[in-house]
């Protein structure tokens, strides 16, 4: 195996294509494709699933994708380390999250502080699962999630059956999120029975952990739901409806409307907010930077009664 074959893998699934890969490394795509397939048969597994629609990577694929992204980070660090001039190279790595506004701050504190540095930085925003899987196939090098007593335990076996580990940063109780004009905004605490006659906003039908933080709550017993897609439209209908999301609480500045509020939940459970990484990566000096502003953020937007 060579790292140039290295090279044609994680090409292939940073353009989904074949034809797409071969055009930006400026090589024809039968040299690809040989390229994959005598690979594929010097270890003795399919990299590549070949569909109508396109090429797909397998499982062994997907796992042999991770480590040919190290060995060419690797490669990349001797480089840099023995070649001064390679200090104004571009820096790259990607962070995956859930949908929180205190990742999207500590983005920005990051942006600032690499003010001086050529860098390209990537944010995907997400369900639990693309989280896990973007950590897990090393599309991201870390990923910003949260759990609960609900499901820690069985969260827990998971990262360990995928050899990813969980930090913890903060903790919280559940909290409701909702406009200062809601009917039970004057409230010092709310109960899910208060709700049962408001619109309850989440972000994915089948997603496993959802917006702010996991919500303990089942969908079929809520009368009005409304499923969104993004932060924004989570945020305009919380600001300028009576409706309602269930989450950690935690109200950035500038990074979430001014209308909106946060109020205990009664009952509610713990809710922990951490990131996860693969236990074999060590994590880059500015992605240190990143979860120091992080936790910053985290501190400084958490509710004030836990």
């Amino acid at each position: 195996m060579t790292f140039q074959q290295f090279r044609y893998i994680v090409e292939i699934a940073k353009h989904n294509s074949i034809s797409k890969a071969a055009s930006a490394l400026y090589v024809t795509q039968p040299s690809i494709s040989k390229s994959v397939r005598d690979l594929e048969d010097e270890l003795g597994i399919t990299i590549l699933d070949r569909t109508n629609k396109g090429v797909v990577f397998t499982k062994e694929g997907t796992e042999l994708l991770f480590y040919a992204k190290m060995l060419l980070e690797q490669m990349e660090s001797v480089v840099y380390h023995f070649n001064k001039e390679k200090k104004a190279d571009l820096m790259k790595f990607s962070i995956s999250s859930q949908h929180y506004s205190f990742a999207i701050e500590a983005a920005a504190k990051l942006m600032d502080y690499l003010t001086e540095r050529k860098y390209e930085l990537t944010l995907r925003e997400g369900m639990t699962t693309d989280v896990i899987e973007d950590v897990y196939a090393g599309r991201s090098i870390c990923g910003i999630l949260s759990l609960t007593d609900l499901n820690k335990s069985f969260f827990e076996r998971y990262f360990t059956s995928k050899s990813l580990l969980f930090m913890p940063l903060a903790s919280m109780k559940q909290h409701v999120f909702l406009r200062k004009e809601h009917p039970l905004a004057h409230l010092t605490s709310i109960s899910l029975e208060q709700l049962r006659n408001y619109p309850y906003l989440t972000y994915q039908q089948d997603d496993v952990l959802l917006h702010f933080a996991e919500e303990a709550i089942n969908v079929d017993t809520i009368n009005k739901l409304v499923y969104v897609k993004d932060r924004g439209a989570m945020n305009d209908l919380l600001s300028n409806t009576d409706s309602y999301n269930l989450g950690t609480g935690c109200i950035v500045n500038d990074y979430i409307n001014s209308n909106i509020i946060s109020i205990p939940l009664e009952g509610s459970t713990v809710v922990q907010v951490g990131f996860v990484k693969r236990t074999d990566v060590f994590l880059p000096e500015e992605l240190l930077v990143y979860i120091e502003f992080l936790t910053t953020s985290l501190k400084k937007s958490m509710p004030k009664d836990f």
